[in-house]
């Protein structure tokens, strides 16, 4: 199963990271008072490291672990008010475009709708896109993702949450649509948190990566196959309560350990 959890996609959908203020150790909605992270070093993933100018992601690398070459690039705009506005990733050796993803958002601020668009040789090969629905506490309720474009476009799944009130994200219920419109539990995900500050809660895609808090296991359930699969998540910690290392086990047994670095 993909880990959806790496640092380096929990920009704007993946694992869990995110910045704050007070050293109590308890649940708290950080308020991003501290410095920024300015840096995340992989210890062998192809994900090297990745730059924030202020607030502002601008490129994340993505390397060749043996070789050390650049085998791709993301770039990030972000709109005056710092809300990320277009993604688009690279090649690493002619820097041709690979994929684009467009962030739109409602006027109370919430993201409405993610679309992407994917290419092979500079021609698109197929794109999608998706929506997001909240409840009255702005918590994310469900995320619904569509084929294709405009009328032509299929509904292909959806993914509804709960949130504890302080803000994690407790579950995760994945259900795939078939071809003639009926969805179908796919999976259920669940997730427990430490009680310190999350250094990307302001950044991360609406969802569990977005939590107050750092993840400590998420489980997957997938549905009717009995298969299950476990992340388990610790941490090293300043004395703010942001963390300086994360490390992941993976369901395989193998473990991954990621650097933190913060602006001053």
């Amino acid at each position: 199963m993909k880990n959806r959890f790496l640092p380096a996609m929990l920009l704007f959908g993946v694992v869990a990271l995110s910045s704050c203020e007070k050293s109590e150790q308890e649940s708290v909605t950080p308020e991003l008072q501290q410095s920024t992270i300015s840096q995340v070093l992989a210890e062998s993933s192809k994900v090297t490291s990745y730059n924030f100018a202020g607030q502002v992601v601008t490129q994340i690398n993505h390397y060749d672990k043996e070789s050390g070459e650049l085998e791709s690039f993301e770039k990030f705009e972000r709109d005056a008010k710092g809300k990320l506005t277009k993604v688009t990733t690279h090649a690493g050796t002619n820097q041709s475009l690979l994929s684009e993803q467009v962030y739109t958002y409602a006027t109370d601020g919430t993201l409405e709708k993610t679309t992407s668009t994917y290419y092979n040789n500079s021609k698109v090969e197929y794109s999608t896109y998706a929506t997001y629905s909240y409840k009255e506490d702005k918590t994310l309720e469900k995320k619904s993702v569509f084929e294709g474009t405009g009328d032509k476009a299929k509904a292909k799944s959806y993914t509804t949450y709960e949130a504890l009130p302080n803000g994690n994200y407790t579950e995760e219920k994945q259900h795939v649509i078939d071809d003639k419109g009926k969805a179908k539990l796919f999976s259920t995900t669940t997730y427990s948190y430490d009680s310190n500050h999350n250094p990307f809660y302001e950044f991360a895609e609406p969802g569990t990566a977005s939590s107050p808090n750092n993840i400590i296991a998420a489980n997957t359930t997938v549905n009717g196959t009995g298969k299950s699969y476990k992340y388990t998540y610790s941490y090293t910690y300043d004395k703010a309560g942001y963390p300086l290392t994360q490390t992941v086990v993976k369901p395989n047994g193998k473990r991954e350990t990621y650097t933190y670095m913060y602006t001053k």
